[in-house]
């Protein structure tokens, strides 16, 4: 799998390259007499950093909801909160989502100039 782009993770002073995928998770709600079986649809950014000893390497996976374009975590919903799919170190992880919005705005404001 080819990387979608690189970031910098400034705390770590180390590059780190972005897979990004569709990713859908499954909610289960139980309710007093009902269960119901939802599906939220978002994207995974998978962030390997780019040493080449694997032992050094930091794995990061955090998710950001398709619909809203909202990071997927606590600040999110509480919901989100109980049931994070996301892993990581959560200083690490959100400096990720800073870089990763910082290179998405840079993305669209760049593609914005060549129309």
């Amino acid at each position: 799998m080819e990387p979608n782009f690189d970031i910098e993770l400034a705390i770590l002073h180390k590059k780190a390259k972005v897979f990004k995928s569709p990713y859908f998770l499954t909610v289960i709600r139980e309710r007093l007499f009902s269960v119901s079986v939802d599906t939220i649809p978002l994207t995974e950014y998978f962030i390997v950093t780019s040493d080449h000893d694997k032992k050094e390497q930091i794995k990061i996976k955090i998710y950001k909801t398709v619909a809203e374009g909202k990071w997927y975590d606590k600040h999110f919903s509480e919901e989100a909160e109980s049931n994070p799919p996301e892993f990581g170190i959560p200083s690490i992880t959100s400096e990720a989502k800073r870089a990763v919005d910082e290179y998405e705005t840079s993305e669209v404001s760049v593609r914005g100039h060549r129309l």
